[in-house]
């Protein structure tokens, strides 16, 4: 999100976390001769190696709850259930794996994050909409791209919208979790139920930020429904652009 990279990342005093590369491409399986502990240290020696959110940067910088105006990006595998039915759990995850690799580098590489990884979706979140648009067009290439020798095809559905949201914890001193909270991301989920695979939907309000920021984005676009009703949100109509 800084220019000059990583010396502006210092210097504004964002945490940095060593990347223990050797962790990263080598992998301990529990087994008859291994210990809990060393499992445990394996565990902890991955943990540690990886890269700190945009959430820590932002815990890391003021005391939560804090607002943010932020772009929220749902990535959902489309049609996973047919795919994964009759298939081992392990054949099942090394299905979704492909697929949150590839939703998890475009998040990054984007300069974003990914917030949770749920079923076979995730919750996606930028602070620019540029980049986030520019994530979901990546995802949705990528896809298109990738060859689908070691499994089943992968299609995805993609919904993005746009405002204010609330970072907070919530649970209980047993079990707590920083949470996302905000009408964009439950609006953003609802359009994900409306567009077919390998589309790309779309709020009014991420389109008009599209226009004013990164035009040649915002041409993708074109009207999906002026008066879209979705489930919760029966007071109001949804007006949506797609990319079909």
């Amino acid at each position: 999100m800084l220019e000059n990279g990583l010396q502006a990342w210092e210097d504004a005093g964002l945490p940095t976390v060593p990347l223990n590369t050797e962790a990263l491409s080598t992998r301990t399986e529990p087994g008859p001769k291994t210990t809990a502990a060393a499992s445990a240290n394996s565990a902890n020696t991955h943990t540690h190696a990886f890269l700190p959110g945009l959430v820590e940067n932002y815990a890391h910088r003021h005391e939560l709850p804090i607002k943010r105006e932020l772009t929220v990006l749902f990535a959902d595998i489309a049609d996973s259930t047919p795919a994964i039915l009759g298939v081992s759990p392990d054949e099942a995850l090394r299905f979704v794996q492909r697929f949150m690799g590839i939703v998890t580098d475009a998040a990054l590489t984007y300069c974003g994050d990914v917030k949770d990884y749920e079923g076979d979706g995730a919750l996606l979140y930028f602070e620019s909409v540029g980049e986030a648009t520019h994530a979901a067009l990546s995802i949705r290439e990528a896809l298109a791209a990738e060859d689908s020798g070691s499994g089943p095809p992968l299609r995805a559905r993609l919904s993005l919208d746009t405002g204010q949201i609330v970072i907070g914890v919530i649970g209980t001193p047993l079990r707590r979790s920083v949470a996302l909270i905000g009408p964009s991301i439950n609006l953003a989920a609802r359009l994900l139920e409306q567009i077919p695979p390998d589309g790309i939907i779309a709020t009014e309000a991420v389109v008009e930020k599209l226009r004013a920021e990164a035009p040649s984005l915002a041409e993708h676009f074109s009207l999906f429904d002026e008066e879209l009703e979705l489930k919760g949100f029966e007071k109001r109509y949804v007006k949506a652009y797609a990319i079909r």
